[in-house]
């Protein structure tokens, strides 16, 4: 299941570029003047090294209009930054020589670079999946097996509550952490993780259906979710990044693992999805609340605590002065839900933790 995704995703990643804002790349501060592809390298590691704004990777690749495509660009490859009319531009140096070379098509042994980290996306959904409200309404659930075990093994002939298709394979999700909004309490979905999967082998009745446990990553048991093998377009939506929709009251509403912080590569999840017009592609700033400050009004010397440290007479005489809040990270969303989306953490300069708000991604312009 997983090498299929990663096909499916190449295939899709290998056309996303159509599209292109307008807006012209600028340079970083302390961009290099040549980089050497490393392994487990992305386009957009890469160009966050040269760019403010890492999405407008394409433009950095397009040293002539026949310019191979980006994909063609493999680890120990070294690439040199030029001017062509007055827009930086990336080629890559010829190995042995001086000159630059045309990114063409090359037998190699290795992958080429790719986009962002698919590999980091693919372990997650291999075995993680966010079920939305309505999908755990009718989703059919495993009732148990003729010998009346509330825990069931491979090999096991198992009957399931709903309607499942002869011959087609299911993947079997126990329902984990169950995600609100902490404004409005509004269920935004439930976290499941992969147990199994069963093959159906008759429909018994209506809502009753016989099938035969497959494959086991631990025991399957009574109430556990049957739901389709095939994506449930999460993956489909790898479009080319481009900075998301803005709210006021976006956040990041828990982790995708267990835990409640994560760094580069991390998937996490934010509380806006489909009905909000958020679009799998968006781009987001994570921010990093200021810390609070209380003052010691006319007390002497007038001191300043911050409020971590501050006593209960200084929290209880008044609110503390909240200082700016502060750009720690980029995501990307890659799987929409109704009300809810799951993201990456492209980039990061500090560790990422829930109820941090989301900004603007042009705001987050710094070098990984």
């Amino acid at each position: 299941m997983m090498k299929q995704q990663g096909m499916r995703l190449l295939g899709l990643l290998a056309g996303c570029c159509f599209g292109l804002q307008a807006q012209s790349p600028e340079l970083t501060a302390h961009y290099p003047d040549s980089y050497t592809v490393r392994q487990g390298d992305t386009l957009w590691d890469i160009s966050a090294r040269f760019l403010t704004s890492p999405w407008l990777w394409p433009k950095l690749w397009q040293a002539n209009p026949r310019l191979a495509n980006p994909h063609l660009i493999y680890p120990g490859d070294v690439l040199t930054l030029i001017r062509v009319d007055g827009q930086p531009r990336l080629v890559r140096v010829e190995q042995g020589g001086t000159g630059v070379a045309r990114l063409s098509p090359r037998v190699r042994a290795e992958p080429a670079v790719a986009t962002i980290p698919l590999a980091s996306i693919l372990n997650f959904t291999d075995s993680h999946r966010m079920l939305a409200p309505s999908v755990l309404r009718q989703a059919p659930y495993i009732l148990g097996d003729q010998q009346g075990r509330v825990a069931m093994m491979k090999g096991d002939d198992v009957y399931v509550r709903g309607r499942l298709h002869p011959g087609e394979s299911y993947a079997v999700y126990r329902l984990q952490e169950k995600l609100t909004d902490r404004t409005t309490d509004t269920v935004l979905g439930q976290k499941a993780i992969l147990v199994g999967t069963v093959l159906a082998r008759q429909q018994m009745d209506q809502q009753l259906s016989r099938v035969a446990l497959s494959s086991l990553k631990q025991e399957v048991r009574q109430g556990d979710k049957v739901l389709p093998l095939a994506s449930d377009g999460a993956l489909a939506a790898f479009y080319y990044p481009r900075p998301g929709p803005a709210f006021d009251d976006a956040y990041v509403v828990a982790m995708g693992r267990d835990g409640s912080m994560a760094g580069r590569h991390g998937v996490v999840f934010i509380n806006k999805g489909h009905e909000q017009g958020v679009r799998a592609g968006d781009l987001y700033a994570v921010l990093k609340p200021g810390p609070g400050v209380y003052g010691y009004g006319t007390a002497a010397r007038n001191e300043l605590i911050y409020a971590d440290s501050a006593s209960r007479y200084l929290r209880n005489s008044g609110p503390a002065q909240a200082l700016p809040s502060r750009a720690i990270a980029r995501l990307v969303v890659f799987s929409v839900q109704e009300r809810i989306s799951t993201a990456l953490i492209l980039d990061s300069e500090d560790l990422v933790r829930t109820h941090y708000r989301l900004g603007d991604v042009r705001d987050a312009g710094y070098r990984p």
